[in-house]
């Protein structure tokens, strides 16, 4: 029985992304043993799916230092795995591989890292989305889309929440808002605007805002939050867990949010997403996008310039109009009936 383990990456939409290569990978060799490497949020993220038979835990990215490959290596060495798929195209990940004396070696060529792979995949040259990108690596030309699973164990902490905040007349379903970006401020919609955008799109839907996501971004969901408060607008999720937020946005009748990870997610799920553009190119992640709305200024010179922080005035995300964002949500709601995701493992 071969064991194959593949590198995640570090991203929440980027581990998402790497969904369907887990399902090519099983499609492929139904006998071998698919051992998933990657910190606590992606373990979170696959939790339920059939596709990933072990996953070996390595410490939050935002922990690790110089030393880091030299850690990662003992944990892969345990795996006896025969081959393994680097999906991050870092230095460090390949060195890991290599220090655990994995036989094949599988990644994108990038400088000296090139040197410590046995198998070399050609550089991005143009932006494509990241599940075909991954799809490559067992050569297919092109990827399903990405699903996820909410399991049983997630899908009762998210009932349990949900139950302690109806007495605070917080109910689903809900106008969910993901309004960070841990990529940096320039993917982020000004918080006035993004609380003007959730006053009008909840006036015109009916439903409660509710704000996702990390403990790190509670000053902004709090700016928003303060903003919005006539309209209902709350943030009990700030402090979920990845896999309590998983089951939560199944309960959610649409997502309004950047392009960050709570969007990838939601899409996976089934749940409708409005996504707004500014310093990146969504042709990286066009992919599980049948019910996603992107809005976008395209007359913008400057974007897509894949800055963290804009050196100017934010142009591409502050050109597009609050009340732009409200009708988008509200004829995405128009059209799609509510049906929350149901456990499935």
């Amino acid at each position: 029985m071969k064991r194959i383990a593949v590198r995640l990456p570090n991203p929440i939409g980027d581990v998402v992304a790497a969904t369907p290569l887990l399902r090519l990978l099983r499609a492929d060799d139904s006998e071998a043993r698919i051992l998933a490497v990657g910190g606590p949020a992606a373990q979170e993220i696959l939790a339920g799916l059939a596709t990933v038979d072990e996953f070996a835990l390595l410490e939050p990215h935002d922990r690790r230092g110089p030393l880091a490959p030299w850690r990662e290596a003992k944990v892969l060495r345990r795996l006896f795995a025969e081959e393994i798929l680097l999906l991050p195209n870092s230095f460090s990940s390949a060195l890991a591989a290599a220090l655990a004396g994995i036989p094949v070696r599988v990644g994108r060529r990038r400088g000296p890292r090139s040197l410590l792979l046995t198998r070399r995949l050609p550089p991005i040259r143009r932006p494509r989305p990241m599940t075909d990108l991954y799809a490559e690596f067992v050569g297919a030309d092109a990827a399903p889309p990405p699903e996820l699973r909410v399991t049983e164990h997630e899908e009762r902490l998210a009932r349990e929440t949900l139950e302690a905040l109806a007495g605070h007349d917080i109910r689903p379903p809900f106008l969910a808002v993901a309004p960070g970006a841990a990529f940096g401020p320039a993917k982020v919609y000004p918080p006035e605007m993004t609380a003007r955008a959730i006053c009008l799109a909840a006036e015109r839907t009916g439903l409660q805002p509710v704000l996702f996501g990390a403990p790190s971004e509670s000053p902004l969901a709090r700016r928003i939050e303060d903003r919005c408060r006539a309209a209902g607008c709350r943030a009990p999720f700030l402090h979920a867990s990845i896999g309590e937020m998983k089951a939560l946005l199944a309960h959610c009748r649409v997502l309004l949010s950047m392009d960050n990870g709570a969007r990838h997610v939601a899409a996976a799920l089934g749940v409708p997403q409005v996504v707004l553009f500014g310093a990146t190119d969504p042709a990286w992640s066009d992919f599980g996008t049948a019910r996603t709305t992107f809005l976008r200024r395209e007359e913008v010179e400057c974007s897509p310039c894949h800055r963290r922080v804009c050196p100017i005035d934010l142009r591409c995300l502050r050109r597009i109009e609050p009340a732009e964002v409200a009708d988008a949500v509200a004829r995405v709601v128009g059209h799609t009936g509510f049906e929350p995701v149901t456990s499935t493992v």
